[in-house]
């Protein structure tokens, strides 16, 4: 009927003004039967129509031909003829009236709206995921007023030279490693090599210094862009609609996973990292696999056929630098290598394929570019690992047993069971992230010693979802195949560095370590919802006219623009029927779309949430101490952050329990030992301290020659003069630079040796003059050992420094807990 008609004409408009061309060709394709029915009788009433209106005035136009991508070859007209007008519009009949009714049952104007906005994504995508990240900036809008390092930043940022030194130098920029340690020495260096990341935050500091929240600014917009190339991705690598690669996009970008990476300054790495990934790889499909293997690559394998696909190869060196840029931020950017191999591996068996079922032989000329190619590719990666491993000198990692105790486990068993384990937690942060926290060292993740414990479910459902997943892939048609086995391949590649399978890590579980993997968990989520809801948009028949009458416009024919401006015309007119028969067609999709909204509103509200854990040291401590009490590293720096506020009651608890957690570690016991000398309890302190030099101490956090000196300031308060004497001794060797050692070593040997006394206190001041303490010990020793002269000049020294400073009656000790 007319009305059937009609709404074909205005379905068909709508996809034709929102370039939906890919779609019309299916469309075309899968109803060629009904449109070559119907084909005769539209015509000629087009022709009758423009006969009679420009008889006088304008010749008869030639009637265009089907648009080409129709495959079934139109039956003389003769043979249609034969056929009842009821009879060539069977085909399409059924469909369109089921298609109505399904139309009248559009329920709310809600659903409608989500049409809409779906229509706006599919036509514009590059908008879609713009306005995505608006969301993302919402998220972590707070994060624009933090300032502030926080535990390794303070090492890789505030005490790096290649960052805050005076003078920029490229050289030592290339022989330190991102903490700013030689890479090449006796010196301790975990071998991360990442110079780019180390720039980027040398610009920081010199736009805008330290104390400003320009470092987290950064960050925020980096994560940011890093999102929209993730929906880049969905978009242009896997070929997912505007509205399935913008909610990738929003699901990387909101993820509560990324916290750590976007708020901890150090996994800014981790965030470029990604972003020159997800470049690298996109224009590498873009340039030499593009999706899916497309028609073209199958019609240039004709004889005489001169299209090929990439001529110029020499293009390669452009991903492959992207490539290494990610890998100079972050190492594991090095791993998406294997990616450009993944995707000419699945272009090359789909153009197979194809050329297969067509009785058609792939040239010898696009297989050799193809090897050519590899070659180049597996050349560039061999290099890139050797000259990385030569320039760093090794990739050994000095760990200990507090950064991953599993790897000290003497069974093998133990430490398969626990790898594994770590496995499902990794998975679970990515698929349900509600536990978040900074740290999962010692008793966090105990060890799995049996087969029979039951966390192993945990990495069971893991793997299980995981071979479902490549089961479903294989299974799939190939495009959509295509796309789920490179999001999976950028879930499982990134992530095998971290995993301990290869070479055991640096730490147990690390949230940032998953930035790179969580895209490719995020377009495994998008892919897999547009295969079940929504890879095909419009399944209708369209007439073939729509396409004449448009391509005549485009050719400058009047009669046909005309014909193509007066069914735009009435396409707008009925508007809301197209865009019903549309929705039914994607009756489901509205709804994936509402839950898979209720979900991103759920995880932007935890990483809201999570942000503000983030806005300090203090805060962040105090959170995720009370939340994973079994963490050595949470307890010490709960502890740390009380012991500043003078909470001393519950700093040691919770030093106490980071002393259970890792009871190897000197630094709980060196800590308890500082609380008890500033409460007076000095025996207490000696205990403490004396057990504290026999473990193991982090040299980053604190100075071996400061836990002898505590050492000593207790023992002489507890009457052991020579022990004290010894202890201080040893620390100056160690630090024969210790300014505080030496003043207290002054004080110590007053009572027996005032010369010793003075050489000591005269060390200190010419190791600190600015220290008026010392100044004044030095004037009271010199006073005593009759040197008034030297007295009277010390005390002008330190009264200069210090107007008001009281004069002093006895040698005076320092005791001033160290950061």
């Amino acid at each position: 009927t007319d009305s059937q008609g009609r709404a074909l004409l205005y379905c068909a408009v709508g996809a034709i003004q929102a370039g939906r061309w890919d779609d019309l060709t299916r469309l075309l394709q899968a109803n060629a039967p009904a449109l070559q029915a119907a084909r005769c009788r539209l015509e000629q009433q087009a022709l009758e129509r423009h006969a009679a209106r420009h008889a006088t005035t304008v010749p008869a136009p030639a009637v265009a031909s089907a648009p080409p991508v129709v495959a079934a070859v139109a039956p003389p007209k003769q043979e249609l003829a034969n056929l009842s007008v009821p009879e060539r519009a069977a085909p399409t009949t059924a469909p369109v009236a089921e298609l109505g009714r399904q139309a009248s049952m559009l329920p709310t104007p809600v659903w409608r709206a989500i049409v809409e906005v779906e229509l706006w994504a599919d036509r514009f995508p590059q908008l879609a995921m713009l306005a995505v990240q608006l969301f993302v900036l919402a998220a972590y809008a707070p994060a624009f007023t933090y300032h502030g390092m926080i535990m390794d930043d303070v090492v890789a940022i505030e005490r790096n030279a290649n960052v805050v030194g005076a003078q920029f130098s490229l050289t030592e920029l290339l022989r330190r490693d991102y903490w700013g340690l030689p890479m090449h020495g006796s010196g301790w260096t975990n071998k991360s090599f990442r110079p780019l990341t180390t720039l980027t935050f040398r610009w920081n500091y010199l736009l805008h210094g330290l104390n400003s929240s320009g470092f987290h600014a950064t960050n925020v917009l980096l994560h940011c862009i890093a999102s929209w190339f993730v929906g880049q991705t969905a978009s242009v690598l896997l070929g997912l609609p505007g509205t399935w690669a913008a909610l990738a996009s929003a699901f990387f970008g909101v993820h509560p996973i990324h916290t750590e990476n976007v708020l901890y300054l150090v996994g800014r790495a981790d965030v470029l990292a990604a972003l020159f990934g997800t470049m690298a790889i996109s224009l590498y499909s873009v340039l030499f696999c593009p999706r899916p293997a497309s028609e073209d690559v199958v019609a240039g394998m004709r004889p005489g056929a001169q299209w090929d696909l990439a001529r110029n190869t020499m293009l390669l060196v452009l991903p492959a630098l992207l490539a290494v840029a990610s890998g100079l931020c972050k190492e594991t950017g090095f791993t998406l290598f294997a990616l450009f191999m993944l995707m000419e591996l699945l272009d090359y068996i789909a153009v197979y394929t194809k050329a297969t079922r067509r009785g058609l032989q792939i040239p010898n000329r696009m297989r050799r570019r193809r090897r050519l190619r590899v070659g180049l590719l597996l050349l560039t990666t061999v290099s890139v690992f050797i000259a990385r491993y030569r320039h760093t000198g090794g990739t050994s990692l000095n760990m200990s047993p507090q950064d991953n105790p599993i790897s000290y486990e003497t069974s093998k068993t133990v430490r398969v069971l626990s790898y594994a384990y770590l496995h499902g937690v990794y998975a679970k942060l990515l698929v349900w992230p509600q536990f978040l926290c900074y740290d999962y060292s010692m008793d966090a993740i105990p060890s799995v010693h049996t087969v029979l414990d039951c966390r192993l479910l945990l990495p069971l459902a893991a793997y299980t979802g995981l071979f479902a997943a490549v089961a479903a892939a294989a299974r799939a048609p190939p495009e959509p195949r295509r796309a789920a086995l490179i999001s999976l391949a950028l879930l499982l590649v990134p992530y095998l560095p971290a995993s301990n399978i290869l070479f055991p890590v640096g730490t147990v579980i690390g949230e940032r370590l998953l930035y790179i993997p969580s895209a490719g968990f995020c377009l495994v989520v998008a892919v897999s919802l547009s295969r079940q809801f929504g890879w095909t948009k419009v399944a209708v028949a369209v007439p073939a006219c729509i396409g004449s009458a448009v391509g005549a416009g485009r050719r400058g024919n009047k009669a046909g623009g005309a014909e193509a401006a007066r069914l735009r015309k009435a396409a707008d007119a009925n508007a809301a029927l197209g865009r019903a028969v549309y929705a039914m067609q994607r009756r489901q999709a509205p709804t994936v779309v509402l839950a898979a909204c209720g979900a991103l509103a759920l995880l932007s509200i935890r990483t809201i949430l999570r942000v503000l854990n983030w806005q300090s040291s203090d805060v962040l401590f105090i959170h995720d101490g009370h939340l994973q009490p079994t963490s050595s590293k949470t307890q010490f720096n709960l502890g740390i952050t009380y012991m500043q506020r003078n909470e001393y009651d519950d700093a040691v608890a919770a030093l106490v329990r980071c002393a259970h957690a890792d009871p190897l570690s000197s630094l709980p016991f060196y800590r308890i030992g500082q609380i008890e000398i500033m409460r007076g309890n000095y025996a207490s302190a000696e205990r403490w301290l004396s057990a504290a030099i026999d473990k193991f101490g982090a040299s980053l956090m604190v100075r071996d020659e400061e836990v002898f000196h505590d050492l000593a300031v207790a023992m002489f308060q507890n009457g052991r003069v020579d022990a004290a004497e010894r202890r201080l001794r040893i620390a100056l060797q160690m630090n024969p630079d210790f300014a505080k050692g030496w003043n207290n070593l002054a004080c110590c040997l007053a009572a027996r040796s005032l010369r010793d006394a003075s050489r000591a206190s005269e060390r200190a001041v010419a190791l600190e003059p600015n220290n008026p303490q010392y100044w004044a010990n030095v004037a009271l020793l010199a006073r005593h050992s009759g040197d008034d002269a030297t007295s009277q000049y010390a005390w002008n020294q330190a009264t200069q420094l210090w107007p008001s400073m009281p004069e002093p009656r006895d040698c005076t000790w320092e005791f001033a807990p160290s950061g």
